[in-house]
């Protein structure tokens, strides 16, 4: 990350809030850098930036594409920038002023027709990806167009709802740029930035799913035992998967440290069942600290009585480490109306003395 970053391209801002525009999440940036050169097609090339924003960490990628995507005269050029997140998923495209969308006949795009081109372009696995544009036409039916002398014939119907009524060409250029081999080159450009541990906590900070799945991919050993605690953040995530994901990444040696281990445990009592599980799993297989014996004591009243007996045997494997708090915390438990519990509890205390 730290390479020379040029200052806010004002032609891009001005192109921005002068143009037309569509996203669901606008983005904005007063820093960009150089990505890469990337070859549309035999005729048409883009320079890729990097955008960045937030204390100068990467945010997103921009490029500005100017290309014709018709041969019958009844479409305009496209001159747009397109956006992409850090790993190469469409963001947003945004038309300059003059260079409004179009359909047949020159006929501007309505609000509905943005937000159906928006929901094409973000869908990676669209229909459009397996057919040449040729190949979606009906060869059976001509349009006449009532602004030119010229005829050009209209998307089948098989294909209607993977496009914009009278702009097939368009939305088949822009997806395919969109979602082509510029992903891959957008993917490989971030991966150069995973030694860069700064870049590398903002996005394992960032809730989504699929950064923190790629950063783990790509981080080294040496960053594993130097963020653990930024991992541990992650378990304590609302995200249905990314605490899994971060307590799969706890390797034995980062799991062994009783820091990691209390960080850990502050998330043990909101966990769900599933997770609650994971969590016991893996600590069973290190040795544990005694303040974090302390804490999963203290949380056996919100188990499930298999949950209970996974804590108790954690407690009983770990008995060189156990201290009078813990077994102060047991003889209570011990004497607990629950009957399963002040069993187990009772059970525990026999083998630890």
């Amino acid at each position: 990350m730290r390479k020379e970053i040029k200052l806010s391209v004002v032609y891009f801002l001005i192109f921005w809030i002068s143009g037309s525009c569509y996203a669901q999440d606008v983005q904005m940036s007063d820093k960009t850098v150089p990505a890469f050169h990337f070859k549309v097609n035999d005729s048409v090339e883009v320079d890729v930036d990097l955008a960045y924003k937030e204390a100068d960490y990467p945010a997103f990628y921009i490029a500005h594409l100017e290309t014709g995507v018709c041969s019958d005269g009844l479409c305009k050029p496209i001159n747009l920038q397109v956006s992409w997140n850090l790993l190469g998923q469409f963001i947003a495209y945004h038309a300059a002023d003059g260079y409004a969308l179009t359909k047949f006949d020159h006929i501007a795009f309505t609000e509905e027709d943005h937000k159906q081109l928006h929901r094409i372009l973000s869908d990676t696995a669209a229909i459009l990806r397996d057919y040449e544009v040729n190949d979606m036409i009906d060869t059976a039916v001509y349009l006449r167009s009532r602004q030119i002398d010229a005829v050009t014939r209209p998307t089948s119907l098989t294909f209607s709802a993977a496009t914009v009524e009278g702009a097939l060409y368009t939305v088949y250029t822009l997806w395919h740029f969109t979602n082509g081999a510029i992903r891959a080159k957008i993917k490989a450009h971030t991966r150069s930035y995973m030694s860069d541990d700064a870049v590398v906590k903002n996005m394992l900070a960032s809730n989504n799913r699929d950064y923190v799945s790629f950063v783990f991919k790509h981080m080294t050993e040496e960053q594993h035992n130097r963020l653990g605690s930024d991992i541990v953040k992650l378990v304590g995530s609302k995200d249905p998967y990314i605490p899994h994901f971060a307590l799969a990444q706890l390797g034995d040696t980062v799991l062994s440290a009783a820091r990691i281990q209390q960080e850990l445990l502050v998330y043990f009592p909101a966990a769900d069942n599933a997770l609650k599980n994971a969590l016991l799993d893996r600590l069973a297989s290190v040795p544990m600290d005694a303040e974090a014996m302390i804490a999963l004591v203290s949380s056996l009243s919100n188990l499930q009585e298999q949950q209970m007996t996974k804590a108790l045997a954690i407690i009983e494997n770990n008995k060189p480490r156990i201290d009078e708090k813990i077994r102060e915390k047991l003889e209570i438990l011990s004497r607990s109306q629950d009957r399963a519990m002040a069993k187990q509890a009772r059970n525990t205390l026999l083998k630890i003395d």
